[in-house]
């Protein structure tokens, strides 16, 4: 029997601010489950042809939360899957219940310093302009209220991706049936 032959039917959402490993931790998952994978930012640029920040800057907040929600009624239809919500969208109370009837929601968390140090290494230079990094710590803080719901959490400053991974398959299993 393989590790996917366990694999649940309802899906997992991953969730938490940017900077903690959602996207490299769930598509690590959905691999090792062989289980489908989506991320909901991913998802709408697919959609859209723009990015969140694109559509943000340009629609409005109320734009992005439309098709945020419009996105997450979509992809929660899915089963056997790892769906990567980002902290912003969580904080829609209807997104939050619809994703829960889908299956397991967990949010991943992290030291700040080492969200900051994370986003450094991912965008080098990019980050030094000022604009630029008020730009992703205003992100950050707007999507940090999502670690204040009360959702089952993991921190992810000290582990590797394999061990984050290894952490949210056990989580998923043991709430499966929930």
């Amino acid at each position: 029997m393989t590790l996917h032959d366990n694999a649940p039917y309802r899906s997992l959402a991953l969730t938490g601010p940017m900077g903690v490993g959602k996207t490299a931790i769930g598509r690590l998952v959905a691999r090792k489950l062989d289980a489908a994978f989506f991320d909901l930012e991913t998802e709408i640029l697919t959609r859209e042809g723009q990015s969140v920040d694109e559509i943000r800057e340009l629609f409005g907040e109320a734009r992005l939360n439309a098709l945020e929600t419009t996105a997450i009624r979509d992809l929660s239809l899915n089963r056997h899957a790892v769906l990567v919500i980002s902290g912003s969208a969580m904080l829609d109370e209807a997104n939050r219940a619809r994703l829960a009837e889908m299956g397991p929601v967990l949010s991943l968390t992290c030291a700040v310093n080492e969200i900051l140090r994370r986003l450094y290494v991912t965008h080098g230079a990019w980050f030094h302009n000022p604009n630029n990094r008020a730009t992703l710590l205003s992100r950050l803080k707007r999507e940090w209220r999502v670690t204040t719901l009360n959702l089952p959490q993991m921190d992810t400053s000290r582990l590797t991706v394999d061990q984050a991974a290894d952490a949210v398959i056990e989580f998923w299993l043991g709430h499966a049936d929930l």
